[in-house]
């Protein structure tokens, strides 16, 4: 999985998908996804089916605890430090987690903890792009988007150590 740059004026559709944690929408062009975002907690019923195919995969490899197979696409060029926390958490592996400090070590800003969170607060592509799998250096749950917030966090990761690797 990476991500790259296209341009602002591709045509743009969406769908929400349905999981065990929940709905997400899912919005995305020709290049690749564009921004993935909780929707709600509990089961629920998505329109997935008017998603291509190569999505339809992608949501399911996740699901089954495997790396999604898509590239990331951003209208915007990002900051170098955002391309870099981004690339630091992209290989963040299931299951497992980095705090916000280790992250800005990775990628390059040892003493900016609060940029990795700050990108991460502004993530487009939650799960594909785990956020959640940052968290602050005492080991507790830091800030996640969406309705259902650090309990999101705390399912996601919980459901993702079963694959842990």
């Amino acid at each position: 999985m990476h991500w790259e740059l296209v341009t602002a004026n591709e045509p743009k559709q969406s769908a929400r998908f349905a999981s065990s944690l929940g709905e997400w929408l899912v919005l995305w062009g020709e290049s690749g996804i564009y921004a993935i975002a909780s929707c709600s907690e509990g089961n629920a019923a998505g329109d997935a089916e008017k998603a291509p195919r190569w999505i339809e995969r992608a949501w399911k490899a996740y699901w089954r605890g495997e790396e999604p197979d898509v590239v990331l696409c951003s209208s915007r060029k990002p900051t170098a430090i955002t391309a870099a926390v981004w690339e630091t958490v992209l290989k963040i592996p299931f299951g497992k987690t980095l705090s916000y400090g280790e992250v800005a070590v990775r990628a390059g800003i040892p003493r900016a903890p609060r940029a990795v969170g700050s990108v991460m607060r502004a993530n487009p592509w939650a799960l594909f792009l785990p956020c959640h799998r940052v968290i602050g250096s005492d080991g507790k749950m830091r800030g996640y988007g969406g309705p259902a917030g650090i309990t999101l966090k705390e399912r996601l990761l919980e459901y993702e150590r079963q694959f842990a690797k």
